[in-house]
Parts: structure tokens; sequence; C-alpha cells
């Protein structure tokens, strides 16, 4: 009965008109906690830093993962700027990370994003820095080898192939200037952020390239936060995000010709005040073939932009019971990732909170939006007295259930009262769709330790076909993190080519058939929280040997067939070189 509830609830939500969509957001703007002081987060509680509560699995589970040190990686990077006395609001978000080939060899290799500060800005040494990796699990700085030099306060990054040339950029976002380099191609990268026409200041967290418009060439959707000064500094801890104005997200359309041209306003994305955004899914999330818009707001409600062709976006979030959290009062999301954690097709949404609040589950239940679905499904009690920021939501072990990685950190010292500051990391086992259990601290010693944990992204680092986790810390170097779970089915890896369809194609669904039975793959673009990820996709199988049929449906182009396509080994899938169906 109680789901059956909500079920009305979202029904009701999806069939109001203009006066409801005003009344559910009036509702929205007066659910803030009645026990917070205006102007403030949530208040901290006095917990254990490692607090579990009862969730945690008595069982061993075969999810495990070994942290590669940085004598042996070659990673000795640290943030600069970030924290100090003065609680500058810059100070809270800490650098991203990109996961991508940035030299074409095949390997992974790893973009860093440094920060600045007010007190002493960042010179040459605090730049963001490039390691390539030499062999696996060691990388090497080529940051000025590959002509990269980028210092200032950043945040998040975006890897992707805006020009369709076989060779991925990078894109740096930021507080005060962003940055677009192109890869040359040649090991180098070259900064090509006026002439592209992606100039922008203002406060910049995440951001993702994705063909929104079907035209084969990736847009740029840009993630702005709050409209903040360094003169606004309250002394004690970091300003809260409710005493500033949103700034509105941007989007650049792609013109095919190495630039592009800013239509946030007139595509309907750009809702300042409102926005005050932190990280970004895109995928098809209602299942018309157009990649709709996730965007992570904190302290207001989430947008879900629904995607209506020719660069036109309508925001459902409300109407599809996405923008608040189960009780609908307004969370103050972190990060967000994207999985079909019960295997029925459809993606459902994972949105990270701060402390006191919880993880968001929000299961897809098609035309009708989202149930929020993350109480009976466990999740509530291993979130809540953690302040979470990147999430990864993939299947670690191949036991074909996506299971949940997030980071942990809090934002002021509260140790002193009682309160917490690091946190451990949280790893959440998917148990057949039904619950996810707390596996934390069977799962490694980098999970019984606290850290202050933010940016999250996923790859397989030493192409072993399963999913390895690099972590962004504050006051430590960031976690490299091999994946030795013990896999419990076999797996298939893929890279799309399109030629049609944007060459890195994101924002696509592909379906593995085995003995009759469809195993879905939704690969997003963005995700987690100011990070960017492999593009390269994992498929789960069970014991299968072999994919009978491989679908993918493309955003340009139709959906294509590849049959009897082989576990254990990557597959590249270029268009037109399957069988149209």
């Amino acid at each position: 009965m109680k789901q059956t509830g909500r079920r009305s609830f979202v029904y009701f939500g999806a069939a109001i008109g203009g006066c409801g969509m005003v009344l559910a957001i009036a509702f929205l703007l007066l659910s803030r906690r009645s026990d917070d002081a205006p102007g403030t987060r949530p208040a901290s509680r006095p917990v254990e830093p490692a607090a579990r509560e009862n969730e945690v699995s008595t069982e061993t589970s075969e999810i495990r993962f070994a942290q590669v040190s940085p004598e042996i990686s070659g990673i000795n990077f640290r943030y600069y700027g970030a924290p100090s006395d003065r609680n500058f609001m810059t100070e809270q978000n800490g650098g991203g990370v990109a996961l991508f080939d940035a030299d074409g060899d095949g390997s992974l290799d790893v973009f860093l994003v440094n920060g600045s500060s007010f007190a002493a800005p960042a010179d040459a040494s605090a730049r963001s820095r490039l390691y390539r990796q030499s062999a696996f699990w060691r990388f090497n700085d080529s940051t000025g080898e590959a002509r990269l030099r980028f210092i200032g306060f950043g945040q998040g990054c975006a890897a992707g192939d805006y020009d369709n040339d076989g060779f991925c950029d990078l894109y740096v976002a930021a507080y005060g200037a962003n940055a677009l380099w192109r890869n040359n191609g040649d090991g180098t990268f070259t900064n090509v952020t006026g002439e592209a026409g992606v100039e922008s200041t203002g406060w910049a967290t995440s951001a993702a390239f994705a063909d929104l418009d079907a035209d084969g060439h990736p847009e740029l959707f840009v993630v702005n936060y709050v409209n903040w000064q360094p003169e606004d500094v309250t002394g004690d801890r970091i300003p809260s995000p409710m005493r500033h104005d949103g700034l509105p997200d941007l989007l650049y359309r792609n013109s095919g010709d190495g630039r592009f041209v800013e239509l946030g306003t007139e595509a309907g994305i750009a809702l300042a005040p409102e926005g005050k955004g932190l990280a970004l899914a895109i995928a098809d999330l209602n299942g018309d073939f157009r990649p709709d818009i996730f965007v992570a707001n904190d302290t207001t409600r989430n947008f879900l932009f629904q995607n209506e062709g020719e660069l036109q976006f309508r925001e459902v979030g409300v109407l599809h019971g996405c923008a608040t959290s189960e009780d609908g009062k307004l969370g103050s999301s972190m990060g967000v990732s994207v999985s079909d954690y019960n295997r029925d097709g459809r993606p459902d949404l994972f949105v990270t909170n701060f402390a006191q609040e919880v993880v968001d589950v929000f299961e897809n239940i098609g035309p009708h939006g989202f149930l929020a679905a993350n109480a009976e499904l466990g999740v509530d009690a291993s979130s809540r007295e953690m302040l979470n920021f990147g999430i990864v939501a993939r299947d670690l072990n191949a036991d074909l259930w996506p299971d949940l990685y997030f980071a942990n950190g809090h934002l002021w010292d509260a140790t002193e009262s009682g309160g917490t500051y690091r946190m451990r990391p949280s790893l959440l086992e998917n148990v057949e769709g039904r619950r996810f259990v707390d596996v934390s601290d069977s799962a490694g010693d980098y999970f019984r330790a606290s850290w202050l944990g933010r940016a999250a992204a996923y790859g397989d680092i030493d192409n072993d076909f399963d999913p390895d986790l690099v972590v962004s810390h504050l006051l430590a170097p960031p976690a490299l993190l091999r994946n030795e779970s013990d896999r419990a089915g076999e797996v298939a890896m893929v890279q799309l080519i399109g030629t049609h369809s944007s060459r890195r194609a994101l924002s696509v669904r592909v379906d593995a058939v085995v003995d009759g039975e469809i195993h879905a793959a939704h690969v997003p673009a963005g995700e987690s929280f100011q990070a960017s990820h492999d593009p390269r996709i994992q498929l789960a199988v069970g014991p299968a040997r072999s994919i009978d049929e491989l679908r993918v449906y493309w955003p340009v182009g139709g959906v294509e067939v590849w049959k009897d396509v082989p576990t254990g080994a990557l597959r590249f899938l270029r268009q037109g070189t399957g069988s149209p169906e």
C-alpha cells in the first residue's frame, strides 16, 4: 500500500497543468527543514565518524578494491587552496577527475583538476595535471609535454571528442574562466576557448559533451553554481548556497566547424536564480531516443530537462517526481549517477546529498516519471550520516546488478563538538534489485579509513574487464582503486565509434541478448560529481561465452545489430558495420 500511495502522487503530478506546477514549486520553496535557521545547512549531529546503522553486512562480499599507492602509481597530486581558516566557498568542492585515453594508445590516462587560493594564488606548481599511463597502474606526469596549462580555481572537467577527429578533447570548469583544450592528435593540446566561442566566467562546477540535437556534433552543457564573491566570508564555516542566487546553466550548440554558440535561454535550460548546480547526467530517461538532462542542484529543486527536439527542453522535475527527496523537502544534491538497478530496462537515478539527508534513489517507472525508492531499498541507513559527493552506480562484480559507491567527507571540521569531518567511503552491494547492503567493511583497507572524498570517476584502468575507481580528496592525494572483486560471470567490453552519430557516442542504449534474455546498458554523459569517465561499455552477461545479439540504439542512424560478440575481449563497433534492425 505504501508504494501504491507514492505511485498515485507521481501520476497526479504528471497530470496537473500550469497552475499545479506553480503550486508545487511554491510548496517546495516552503518545505525547507524547520529545525534549520534560514540560510544555513542542516545541523551536524554528534556521531562517530565511521558510524554505520543497521545495514552493515555480516557476510564477506565478493566486491573488493585495493588502493594503489602514490609510490607505485606515480600520482602524488594534492589539490591546492583548500581548506583554510578563511572558509572561502571555493574551497568546498575540490578538484575533478577525468579518465580518458589522451594519446590513443588504448590505455586510460588520468587528468586531475587543481585549484587556487585568494590568499596565495596558484602558480605553475599548482596547475592541473595530466598523468599518462606507461604501464598498468604506473603513470608519468605529462602536463608540460602535453602543453596543458590550466592555473586557476578549477572544479570539474569533461572529456569528449567535440570535433569528431578521433582524439579526446578536454574541458575544465572553474570559478572564473573555464577552458577548452583541443587534442592535436600528437600528444599535445591547444587552448581553443576563445576560438571555439566557449568563453565564460562565473562559477562552473560540472560539464558534459553529448549530441543533444541529433546532428552528429556533440553539444557542451555546463552546470553553474551560485553568484558568490570572496568578500562574502562568514568566518567559522563555509557559507551556505542558500545565501546566494543561482547562476544559469549554459548550453553550447556545436556548429560543426569547431565553434559553439550559447543557446541556454533559447533552449529553456537557463533557470537562474533557481539553479545551483553541482552535477549532471545526460541520458534518454523516457525512452523516446532523445537525451534528457538531469541537473543536481544544491538546496534548490533538481532539474529534469526533457528533450523536445531541435534543442528545445521542458523542465519536468517536479511533474516527474525527481525534484526533491522522498519526504518532499529540498535536498542539497551533490552528485548523480544513472543505472538500471532493478533490470527493468529503464534507467534510474541516484543522487547524493548533504549530511542528515540521504542518497535519493529515483526508480524510473516509465511515462509517469520516477518513484523515490531509497528507503525501501535500505539506502537511507547507510547514507544519512554521511555527506556524499561523487557517486558511481555500476556492476562492480559482474553479477548483473549495478552496485553503489559514494565518496564522503564534510565541508567543515566539527570533531571538537562531537561531529564529523573526514568520513569513510561507502560501498553498497545490490542484492538482485531488492536491497542495497553496506559492504564497506569488507571492501578493502581504503574503505576502513576516513577521507575528505569529492569527485569519483570509473573506468577500466588495467583493461581486465571490470570498473576501477579514481577518487579525489582534499588534504590527501587521490585514491586509485583497483577492482579485485571475484567476478560472478563473463564480461564483454565494447567501444562505440559513431559515423552518422557523434564519434564518441554517449547517451545511448546497448542491449546484449543472451539466450533470449536482454541485458540493457545505458551509457550516459556526465555523471558523478565533477568527473568524466571511461567511454567503453562493460556488459556483464552471466556464464555466457558470447553474446547472441548486441543491439546499439544510435542517437542518429537507428538501430544496428551485431551477432556472436565474444566475452573477454574488447570489440570496436563502428556505426554502419552492423546489420540494421
